[in-house]
């Protein structure tokens, strides 16, 4: 009898093989793989559905200023469209899973290697700038909460006010026009935070220590 879980052990054996040597480590035992870059982690998700088995590929990051304590990890930055690469791919038999996972992580090793770039605030500020500027103005606006608080960590402060307010505007919520989160302290402190929260959970042990924000 065909194991019913195969699926699943091909993609940790595959994720092994693959991510981890990178550096990549499991969120417990969860279909998260995550890639802590100081500020913000890569995260690749190997996400299930609910009607066959196989997976999807959802690859994001998840910027680490905003503190809050849910032992959620949100796609607050992506390349693609909703985060997701490619098509569902379902589990037929253990050769062809197997092939297509491979595929997968490349694509997951591909992003991680991209987005360790942006560990230089520099460049992330003047990439991400570049980046939304090519997209039309929802996705430009969608992303200029982050921008304002890459700008901020460069200190730009005239850039972060202009994504932060322009964002604010757009959105026509009351803090448009209230700047008092731009802070490099305030950023620092809040990263500092979180990443000791994230520390703390059982399912996060893997996670290295940042040299920056963790001493």
């Amino acid at each position: 009898m065909e194991d019913k879980n195969i699926h699943l052990k091909i993609i940790k054996q595959v994720c092994k093989e693959i991510l981890i040597p990178l550096g990549i480590f499991q969120k417990g035992t969860s279909r998260l793989y995550l890639d802590d870059n100081d500020y913000f982690f890569t995260v690749i998700e190997f996400q299930p559905s609910n009607w066959d088995r196989g997976t999807y590929l959802n690859i994001g990051l998840t910027f680490l200023w905003d503190y809050n304590q849910s032992d959620v990890l949100y796609f607050d930055f992506s390349r693609q469209p909703a985060a997701r690469y490619g098509k569902f791919v379902e589990y037929k038999n253990e050769t062809q899973f197997r092939k297509e996972i491979i595929n997968l992580a490349n694509i997951a090793k591909e992003e991680i290697l991209f987005y360790r770039k942006l560990r230089d605030i520099k460049f992330a500020k003047d990439w991400m700038i570049s980046y939304t500027k090519k997209f039309n103005c929802n996705k430009y606006l969608r992303f200029g909460l982050a921008i304002a608080n890459i700008c901020t960590l460069n200190n730009d402060m005239k850039s972060a006010r202009f994504y932060y307010e322009n964002y604010h505007r757009e959105q026509n919520t009351a803090e448009q026009m209230d700047c008092k989160n731009l802070s490099k302290e305030y950023l620092n402190s809040n990263i500092k935070t979180t990443r000791k929260m994230w520390h703390s959970k059982p399912s996060m042990k893997k996670m290295p220590f940042s040299t920056i924000y963790d001493s």
